[in-house]
């Protein structure tokens, strides 16, 4: 019984080593406050504290940056197109912000993929109540992700540009600056935001059922697509397998010595 208990422990060891790697993702803080003293500056250089800028409403937050090349562009269209469905007034019902991790992003570029992406709702939507924000300052940067628990890595690929493996997610905040729910991914039902503004404005904390999506995927910067994680996955289905035959063994060695025993 020993020997197999060994068994069992070495290759349960050895299947944590599947998915290891660089912490890279959104790892959810529900129920933790954001620092609402934070300051940015907008795509019209004004500068203001993260809490001027939601206006005490419900905000839908996406973190980003303004030169990436992959999935930024498709999620911030995502959003677009879902706000403009949502049946909210935006800037009295909630703000949204769209956050980059980059000091070397200026307001400039802020202002640019702002117009590259928001043009496409509707005309009668109030753009002024979406601003897209920068900071120089990377301890501001750092104190602000930190606090959504959202972790990215610089890299330097094969031509020598500079970019970033980061995670899609939204985060919504009540008006305090709790964090009340993410929405994983770059595809947003209207429905699911607008839900989860409504919660939010009641400050009210609810857990991302796409979890386990985000688990089983992570984005490949270099063909810009999401790819499944076999290791992670093989590495949960192992687990689960060996604490099976482990038990089972552990079952029948507790029946064989009472028989012996007899």
């Amino acid at each position: 019984m020993k020997n197999i208990l060994v068994v069992f422990l070495a290759l349960f060891l050895s299947t944590l080593s599947y998915g290891s790697g660089d912490k890279i993702g959104a790892y959810e803080r529900l129920g933790n406050h954001v620092p609402l003293d934070l300051v940015y500056t907008n795509e019209l250089g004004q500068k203001k504290t993260l809490g001027e800028f939601m206006d005490g409403k419900p905000t839908i937050i996406s973190v980003n940056y303004f030169h990436c090349p992959g999935i930024c562009g498709p999620q911030i269209d995502s959003l677009t197109k879902s706000l403009d469905k949502i049946g909210l007034i935006e800037g009295k019902e909630y703000k949204a912000l769209t956050i980059s991790f980059v000091t070397t992003d200026t307001a400039k570029d802020a202002m640019i993929f702002k117009k590259n992406h928001v043009h496409l709702i509707k005309d009668s939507f109030d753009k002024s109540a979406w601003n897209f924000l920068v900071s120089d300052d990377q301890k501001t940067i750092d104190t602000l992700t930190k606090a959504f628990g959202y972790e990215y890595k610089k890299i330097v690929n094969k031509q020598g540009f500079t970019d970033y493996i980061h995670p899609t997610a939204l985060i919504v905040l009540a008006p305090d600056g709790k964090i009340t729910r993410y929405l994983e991914g770059i595809q947003y039902l209207p429905v699911d935001l607008k839900m989860a503004l409504l919660e939010a404005a009641q400050g009210k904390v609810r857990p991302t059922i796409t979890r386990a999506l985000a688990f089983c995927y992570s984005f490949d910067p270099e063909s810009s697509k999401y790819i499944v994680e076999y290791k992670k996955i093989f590495g949960v289905v192992s687990t689960f397998f060996l604490i099976v035959i482990f038990l089972y063994f552990l079952i029948t060695g507790k029946k064989t010595r009472k028989g012996d025993s007899k």
